[in-house]
């Protein structure tokens, strides 16, 4: 078990320094102040709590999360069980609050969290395999859809019995509050993993008219995801219609909205044309669950920004 600990602390040590100095040390340090101040928020919340919720928001964060990984292949590779870096890494990510729990003896938190999270790790992120792709593939071109996402096309053929079932299934469920949030947020991380894959240089430069291509994909995007959840959001206006319920349906809307504007945006950072795909995720999982904390909120923000601007600069020396 040591072993296997030094060999996880080493790896994810490396990560994270490769990913901070993709950020910039100076981002770093002004986002530093930020994080305090929503570190004490969390404390404050903690030593507020009663029963479970607290534990299920943050799984409910997790599952997103874990769902949406990308490096099942990688990590089957290592010489460490995937469980156990599953189990390491999801116990790591929210260690200080749990700690916390045990320091206010929010002991119903504290099980209810680690239980979910031993029965995650034993859950395996689903991976396309080729196969199924090409069965898939047979589906009707999505011709609704401009060529230039041709990401959503794609997403969409490769998982329409899921997304289509999941579609009615959040409509059925409508009535209940809750349903329109848990849809924005899947959605929004469905959308993200549409962004996973690079083009190659010819399409790039095909569906590039006029070197706007990121902006032009961000707000395309953020156009029709609102398009396909309108029912959704006539549906929870229709049964609640409190001020409350209305400005919560806003900030849910403005929260998914922005995680897949930073998806597109780190395609484009990491874009190059003799790569595949998106394989350093852990950006957009910390991106998301920075939304879980109020108090961090602003860290998000400027992740985004930082982002934007960077892939612009990135796509700047592919245009010719």
């Amino acid at each position: 078990m040591t072993s296997i600990l030094a060999y996880y602390l080493s790896f994810r040590t490396k990560q994270l320094l490769r990913v901070v100095r993709e950020l910039g040390w100076g981002h770093a340090i002004l986002l530093s102040p930020i994080i305090y101040i929503g570190i004490l928020g969390t404390l404050h919340a903690i030593m507020i709590s009663q029963g479970f919720w607290l534990a299920i928001a943050l799984l409910a964060s997790l599952i997103g999360i874990h769902w949406t990984r990308k490096d099942r292949f990688f990590l089957e590779q290592l010489p460490v069980p995937i469980q156990c870096f599953f189990l390491i890494d999801y116990s790591l990510l929210y260690s200080p609050i749990l700690g916390c729990f045990v320091f206010w003896a929010k002991w119903e938190n504290l099980l209810g969290y680690l239980l979910g999270v031993l029965i995650l790790s034993f859950i395996k992120p689903s991976y396309n395999e080729k196969g199924i792709q090409q069965k898939i593939a047979q589906f009707n071109a999505l011709t609704w859809i401009p060529l230039e996402l041709f990401e959503w096309r794609t997403g969409f053929r490769q998982h329409t019995r899921y997304l289509v079932g999941g579609y009615l299934l959040s409509l059925g469920f409508g009535f209940y509050p809750i349903t329109i949030f848990i849809t924005l947020f899947l959605g929004a991380m469905t959308v993200t993993t549409f962004f996973k894959l690079f083009e190659n240089k010819d399409l790039l430069l095909a569906v590039n008219h006029n070197q706007n291509i990121l902006s032009f994909k961000v707000f395309t995007s953020l156009k029709l995801f609102n398009l396909l959840l309108l029912p959704h959001y006539i549906l929870f206006l229709i049964f609640n219609h409190s001020i409350q319920h209305i400005a919560a349906l806003v900030i849910g809307i403005i929260i998914a909205k922005m995680i897949i504007a930073f998806s597109i945006c780190m395609k484009y950072k990491s874009y190059r044309f003799d790569h595949q795909k998106v394989y350093n995720t852990f950006p957009l999982a910390f991106f998301v669950a920075c939304w879980t904390y109020p108090y961090l909120w602003p860290v998000p923000v400027i992740m985004l920004i930082h982002f934007w601007k960077a892939a612009q600069k990135n796509l700047i020396r592919h245009y010719a």
